[in-house]
């Protein structure tokens, strides 16, 4: 069975593209905010591990990461920017808030996939 993977981005395009590179490994469910991604995870969807961006509208990147590492039942799930922030400061900041990785926009596909893998090998 495929791991669950919830990707977060607020462009439709991007979500398209990132979804059909990841979707060969993993099971993908997309959300468009950090807003529209805590519904699905309120309804008791469960991923293995999320995929963020940082800039999207309602409910962004930082404060969805928040929620998520504040809440103990569901703090221990992996979370992995990607964003096209390139700020040493505020990737030092996401990491400090619980993020286990950042990668940069534009990225690599086989560098994204082998990042999942290794994150869901260390939380399994």
């Amino acid at each position: 069975m495929k791991r669950k993977i919830l990707f977060i981005d607020d462009i439709t395009e991007f979500r398209q593209l990132t979804t059909s590179i990841l979707k060969f490994n993993f099971d993908v469910e997309v959300a468009e905010n950090g807003l529209e991604a805590l519904r699905k995870i309120d309804r008791g969807y469960r991923p293995d591990l999320i995929v963020t961006d940082i800039n999207m509208p309602e409910m962004d990147g930082e404060a969805f990461i928040r929620k998520m590492k504040r809440n103990d039942e569901l703090g221990y799930i992996p979370i992995v920017v990607l964003s096209s922030i390139d700020n040493s400061k505020d990737r030092i900041r996401l990491l400090e808030e619980g993020v286990n990785d950042f990668i940069v926009k534009p990225f690599n596909p086989t560098e994204l996939t082998l990042r999942i893998n290794f994150h869901l090998k260390v939380s399994a």
